[in-house]
């Protein structure tokens, strides 16, 4: 079954706020309509007998949803706007299909192309589900506003004083004025249900990798990347894990502790050159995956392909490269307001900061025993009033199993507000940095975000490594934050929402036949409607949990060498969850066209160098891991503890840092040896260099051919012409500004 005709179903579903008036609402589909959008289909703007249904904004249950597409013409159109990339053939045998951007010239040659899964494909195999999403959306993006409604937005910008300098001038969309008079509320794909099923059914599959090409062919690159990535961290997690497991094993046998175990320190070496490579061997794996694509970039030029930021302002100027009129944005004032934002995210750290330091006081982690150790100096994170909350028969007393969850719920929701808070702020902050493109906004946004949520997860365990210097609260605490964290992401995104699903299929049941008898009277729902009440997808979420993930697995492998083996059972089962969440749960976003990982990639690479630090740190300093291999450099003080001697702590740090070097220049030789750009894609390169080469050095011949031809042309003309008339020298221009005299 393929793609029915797009002129003939809706594509994307648009739906309006209640905010939005009958006249909006008309004027609204008049300029989708001169734009070549078509209204296929609408619920709750018709009545049964086909006139419009008076709407009253003050009813917020009042909902317009309109189902969008266009013509196949346009499509292409905006395809080769847009320089959507596509499997083209060639005249060589030896080259048949090769990635090009699409022109309507040589449209031909795009379609009627073997494919897998030819089902996700249109009548002709040219665009698939996802691409159709793709090109309808950025044809709205590119509809001017209606005066009416531009107006309002310039009435409401003048009511608050706003300025606009020069570089600040924008071309005003209808998609950028209905989202800031608050009239619509998104514009999503429809579902295509065979294609979601049989999505859904491969990915269940426990012995087969996800169907990544019809991921992306379906949800598009920034999705089909995440499973792609989580599939691959699966099966890399099996070398730390199984390494894990062993020394776990032997430890338990010998009778040893985290904190006495002489392989230990193994691990955490391990599972450092391990995070290198693998992030090594997957820009390699993500390399072919951009190419076969058809999102590969080879030039900086290329990241305009992944598509222009509609939001993006700036003063038009003639642009030095294309001749063409662009808007332009100086680079030293975006770099200014990045360093604004940058100053607003510290000062957000600062106050998440505060509250892990009280919430550190209120568990029992800093204490007035921790201010002892510290002899005459204080505690420079000892907090009395907080830390006595902490103490036996208190409020949140450390001892008891229920009292001392109250602060860690406490500060989650505390710190689960603030994260909101200022995800919002990161994206008006990211708006404001004005990127050109969606690819630099996208990273700038994650970059934000990410340094939040990493300061969360992290902070409370890099406190306990390096002040307390405890393995053991080290290890509790990194057990219970992966273990809760493994197990409320698979509760919350796989068993909560089956039970709620199930729940509430059965209450539609029992009341289905009442519902029939309301349907009849009541025209107003439908399919878009209920696919415009499905949950919003982010996909930073998924993200980040994978990030947060790597981090426990690598910073601290020393302290918890089994974290790499519960991950692996982990993502197997989220890896299902998700696809599940993605077609039961949510409506589908835009697909958003991604060349890697993007500013997830730098994360990992930055975790993964961290790694080393931290856990030579574990074994030197915070464990008695060092102690096994050289005793003679450390003593126990009267509590118990193991100290380095005063007098051996340079000793210590030289091999530390001996062992720190030596890991690290192994990793660099090694990763160096591993190509990140694979053959495969090397040689479709180079083959595609050479074919455009080919084709240019034809037109030049067929060029100077034709040339010659006119000139031999016109100069048997000119000696006709000349004949019977006196001798005189003549100046004849020629084709190509060739000057040539006859006599």
């Amino acid at each position: 079954m393929v793609l029915p005709p797009v002129a003939k179903t809706p594509v994307l579903l648009l739906r309006f706020t209640p905010n939005a008036s009958q006249d909006a609402i008309e004027t609204v589909i008049e300029a989708l309509t001169r734009g070549g959008i078509i209204i296929v289909d609408s619920e709750g703007l018709y009545d049964e007998h086909g006139k419009i249904i008076v709407r009253d904004t003050s009813d917020d249950n009042t909902a317009v949803v309109l189902g969008l597409t266009t013509t196949q013409k346009l499509l292409e159109h905006e395809a080769e706007i847009i320089r959507l990339v596509k499997p083209c053939k060639t005249a060589y045998e030896h080259i048949p299909i090769m990635m090009e951007r699409f022109t309507s010239i040589a449209r031909d040659d795009f379609v009627n192309i073997e494919r897998e899964n030819d089902d996700d494909y249109d009548g002709e195999g040219l665009f698939t589900s996802g691409e159709r999403a793709l090109l309808l959306d950025s044809l709205i993006n590119a509809i001017p506003a209606p005066q009416s409604l531009e107006q309002m937005t310039l009435s409401r910008k003048a009511a608050y004083s706003e300025k606009i300098d020069e570089y600040e001038e924008s071309t005003t969309t209808l998609s950028q004025v209905l989202l800031q008079l608050e009239y619509v509320d998104f514009t999503s794909p429809v579902h295509v249900q065979h294609i979601k099923k049989r999505i859904l059914t491969d990915t269940y599959s426990a012995t087969t990798a996800p169907p990544l090409r019809a991921i992306r062919d379906y949800y598009g690159e920034e999705v089909a990347f995440y499973f792609a990535w989580m599939h691959y961290m699966t099966r890399w997690f099996a070398v730390p894990g199984l390494l894990g497991l062993v020394v776990y094993v032997l430890r338990i046998h010998r009778g040893d502790t985290v904190d006495t175990c002489d392989l230990t320190p193994f691990v955490g070496v391990v599972t450092f050159c391990w995070a290198v490579v693998c992030n090594r061997y997957w820009e390699k794996h993500e390399a072919e995956l951009a190419y076969e694509w058809g999102t590969y970039i080879v030039t900086d030029g290329d990241k305009i392909s992944l598509g222009k930021r509609p939001g993006f302002r700036g003063k038009m100027q003639r642009s030095p490269i294309t001749g063409c009129m662009e808007r332009f944005y100086p680079a030293s004032k975006r770099r200014m307001k990045c360093i604004v934002s940058a100053i607003v995210t510290l000062f957000v750290l600062s106050w998440a900061g505060a509250i892990m330091v009280v919430s550190m006081n209120a568990q029992g982690y800093v204490s007035r025993a921790d201010r002892e150790l510290w002899g005459e100096r204080d505690h420079p994170l000892y907090f009395q009033f907080f830390s006595q909350l902490a103490e036996e028969g208190a409020i949140f007393d450390a001892s008891s199993w229920w009292k001392s969850i109250i602060p860690v719920v406490l500060r989650a929701v505390v710190v689960t507000n603030i994260n909101q808070q200022y995800s919002r702020l990161a994206v008006m902050l990211t708006e404001w940095e004005n990127h050109e493109t969606l690819l630099g906004h996208r990273n700038s946004v994650i970059l934000k975000r990410v340094l939040f949520e990493a300061f969360d997860a992290y902070v409370i365990l890099f406190y306990l490594a390096v002040y307390e210097r405890d393995i053991y609260s080290l290890r509790l605490e990194l057990a219970g934050a992966f273990n809760v964290d493994t197990l409320r992401r698979v509760f919350t995104e796989c068993i909560m929402p089956y039970v709620l699903r199930y729940f509430t299929k059965g209450k539609e049941s029992a009341g289905t036949s009442k519902k029939d008898d309301d349907l009849k009277d009541d025209k107003k729902g439908g399919h878009l409607t209920s696919e415009a009440e499905l949950e919003e997808y982010d996909t930073f979420d998924d993200y980040i949990e994978m990030l947060i993930q790597f981090g426990y697995v690598t910073l601290f492998a020393s302290a918890y060498p089994l974290a790499a083996l519960l991950a692996m059972g982990a993502n197997f089962i989220e890896m299902r969850s998700d696809m599940w969440k993605l077609g039961h749960l949510c409506r589908r976003q835009i697909p958003v066209r991604a060349n890697s990982l993007g500013m997830w990639k730098v994360c990992l690479k930055v975790i993964a160098w961290l790694a080393a630090g931290s856990n030579l740190y574990l074994f030197a300093f915070t464990s008695s891991q060092m102690r096994q291999w050289f005793p003679d450099y450390y003593v126990t003080d009267k509590l118990g503890n193991t100290m380095p001697k005063a007098s051996a702590l340079h000793e210590i740090l030289l091999i530390v840092l001996i062992l720190e070097h030596c890991a690290v220049i192994t990793v660099m030789l090694v990763r160096n040896t591993i190509a990140c750009t694979p053959e495969t894609v090397r040689l479709g390169i180079m083959k595609n260099q050479w074919y455009h080469e080919d084709l240019a050095s034809k037109a030049r011949f067929r060029s100077v051919k034709r040339s010659s031809a006119e000139v031999a042309s016109l100069s048997h003309i000119v000696q006709k012409s000349q004949q019977g008339r006196p001798s005189q020298l003549r100046q004849v221009s020629w084709p190509g500004s060739i000057g040539k005299q006859f006599d």
